[in-house]
């Protein structure tokens, strides 16, 4: 009991802290965003006895309200299967991507640290078949994500090294005798790391910054080559704060919602030894 007590007079004090320190915060207004984007995805799987060696290559265009380059992706990434049953099968997997923000690159151009991101990631796929029903597959995907940014900017309103996690449910139905697959997935991302002025407005809690569905098609063309057709649908939310650069004073404050319509397509090629 005397725990819980401290608990909530520790979080009665923080928050009046914060309150202390943002009491010349600016109100935070609504924002809403509607984009439709197409990606384009390409990506080659070296498969060896006891792990898979992945490289990609992603690009992203927005299509409405302004047609424009968004942004790309560069991934390198392994998998390694820790359990491989008939029924049940888990694998771990590590990602490094670069990805070069679009938006931002007509301006910095001359600096090109202002226009990279670095992102690592890792994670645990459990997968299982439904009993009866073997051509039904059911995964859940969890990935830490930690995104990176080495370029100089206002520490208080962004940080250097943003912490989210994801989840994703999958439900797929594959027979072996058959080259289409059908798929469904949702994913949810949980932020792990807001700054002192995002919190602020989210009573020192963190948040659901993404939801995510999706509908697709992959195609096994051959035994190397394979076609991914989606339709995909994402929420995000995100807590635009501007502070000075002593971050005493909050400027502006922004809670962006944005809605986007993804059409995409994506070439798998894989590599058996």
């Amino acid at each position: 009991m005397k725990k819980k007590y401290a608990t909530i007079i520790l979080a009665l004090v923080s928050l009046s802290a914060m309150a202390d320190n943002y009491k010349y915060a600016a109100a935070l207004k609504d924002s809403a965003q509607t984009t439709l984007q197409n990606r384009i995805e390409a990506e080659a799987d070296f498969k060896f006895n006891y792990l898979t060696l992945s490289i990609g290559e992603e690009v992203r265009s927005n299509l409405y309200p302004n047609a424009q380059f968004s942004q790309s992706n560069t991934t390198v990434g392994l998998t390694v299967p820790i359990v491989k049953g008939e029924i049940f099968g888990l694998s771990g997997h590590a990602h490094y991507m670069l990805r070069v923000k679009g938006n931002q690159l007509a301006k910095d151009t001359v600096n090109i640290q202002k226009v990279l991101r670095h992102r690592v990631y890792f994670g645990l796929t459990q997968s299982f078949k439904m009993g009866m029903y073997k051509n039904w597959q059911l995964s859940l995907k969890e990935r830490a994500v930690v995104d990176m940014r080495f370029d100089e900017f206002n520490e208080y309103q962004h940080q250097r090294y943003t912490w989210e996690m994801r989840y994703r449910l999958q439900l797929q139905y594959k027979a072996l005798s058959q080259p289409l697959t059908p798929y469904v997935w949702t994913e949810l991302i949980h932020s792990c790391n807001l700054t002192d002025a995002q919190k602020y407005y989210t009573n020192n809690k963190q948040i659901i910054t993404d939801v995510r569905c999706a509908l697709g098609l992959k195609w096994k063309i051959n035994q190397d080559n394979s076609l991914n057709f989606y339709l995909r649908y994402d929420w995000t939310r995100d807590i635009d704060v501007d502070l000075n650069a002593k971050g005493t004073k909050i400027k502006s404050a922004y809670d962006i919602k944005q809605n986007t319509v993804i059409i995409g397509i994506a070439y798998n090629f894989g590599y058996k030894k």
